[in-house]
Formats: C-alpha cells, sequence, structure tokens
C-alpha cells in the first residue's frame, strides 16, 4: 500500500530554499525510483523560513509545526551552525530518522557552483571561473556573483531556483558534504521504511 512522503525544509533564508527545494525533490524522487520495493508518493516539499536573529526560538517553533507536517525534515544551516542545526534536528524529529541535517562544508552557494551546466540558461555567465573543488573555495558567494556578473545579473539569489531545477544530481554527489546529505538522507528513508 502506498504511503506519501511529504518532506520539509527549514532554513534562514529564501534563496537557500529556493535552490535546495528543488534539489530534496529530485533528489528523492530518484532515490525512490531506483529503489523498486519503494512504494511512496512524492509530495513537493514544504518551506519555512525563519530569521535567527528574531529569536532562536521563533526559528525552533517554525521547525516544530513544519516537522508537524511533514513525514522527512531537513534542517539546513551554513558550517558554522552545524551543532546548532543537530540539535534543533534531534529536538523536532519523532524518531531518529525523521530530521536530516542538510549543511554545506562553508555555503550553500558552494554547490551551486559544482555544475558548470547548470549555468546553460544563464547568459553570458562566466563558467570558466568555477573551480575544480567547490570545497575549497573560500567566499563561495563572492564567486558565484563573478561568474554571474557578465550576464548582468546583480542578484545571483534570483537565479537559485533554476539552478537547483538545472543542476546535476551526479556533479552534487562528487560534493563530500552533499554526499553525506544523500547518505544520511538514504538512510532515513530506510529508518522511516520507505526503502
Amino acid at each position: 500500500m502506498s504511503r506519501p512522503l511529504r518532506p520539509g525544509l527549514i532554513a534562514e533564508g529564501d534563496s537557500d530554499c529556493d535552490f535546495l527545494l528543488p534539489v530534496i525533490d529530485r533528489q528523492l524522487n530518484e532515490i525512490l525510483l531506483a529503489n523498486p520495493s519503494a512504494d511512496c508518493d512524492v509530495f513537493p516539499s514544504r518551506r519555512s523560513v525563519c530569521v535567527k536573529k528574531h529569536g532562536k526560538q521563533r526559528f525552533r517553533e517554525a521547525a516544530a509545526r513544519l516537522a508537524r507536517q511533514c513525514q522527512l525534515v531537513f534542517v539546513h544551516a551554513d558550517h558554522h551552525e552545524v551543532h546548532e542545526a543537530e540539535e534543533m534536528a534531534a529536538d523536532i524529529g519523532q524518531n531518529p530518522h525523521h530530521a536530516v541535517v542538510l549543511v554545506p562544508k562553508r555555503e550553500t552557494e558552494a554547490w551551486l557552483l559544482a555544475d558548470a551546466e547548470a549555468f546553460r540558461r544563464v547568459r553570458g555567465a562566466e563558467i570558466g571561473i568555477l573551480p575544480d573543488d567547490v570545497e575549497k573555495e573560500q567566499d563561495p558567494k563572492a564567486l558565484l556573483k563573478k561568474v554571474m556578473g557578465p550576464a548582468g545579473v546583480d542578484r545571483p539569489a534570483d537565479y537559485f531556483e533554476l539552478l537547483g531545477q538545472d543542476i546535476s544530481l551526479d556533479v552534487l554527489k562528487t560534493v563530500p558534504a552533499y554526499k553525506r546529505w544523500y547518505d544520511r538522507t538514504a538512510d532515513a528513508l530506510k529508518g522511516l521504511h520507505y526503502l
């Protein structure tokens, strides 16, 4: 009998959600379609965006509300807040597999830089300056701005959703932090009996 799977994402910013939501939905579908025994219907991810500067308690409350609506919740943070993300995942998780921490090595923008092909719909993007190893990039936000500057893009965040739809999941899996998230997600799906 088929079961629903509604994922959710708790993040501080809209731009992180804009990129991560299509990536999460695509990756979940890929994982589940690759497993013939998976019997579930995947709904589009829900988001909960709350700025921590308005208070950690408000952020935790938003995460708890989202957790009540979703079978699997991803808690996003940048690398310097990994411990807070792990605490929140433990707090909102109905069981150990309900919440998965999603943390790039530095910033989410590093993942956007991983695949030159993802920029094909951004006419004029300077893909020749993309790094070979995105996790060694010290300032992914600044580099992303340089990549998109020649295209006349002042706000790269306006393109995050498009890049999330176009980026290669296989390329992302070569980025160690993404691969860790992928493995944790697969483990959570097993723990929740979707796989």
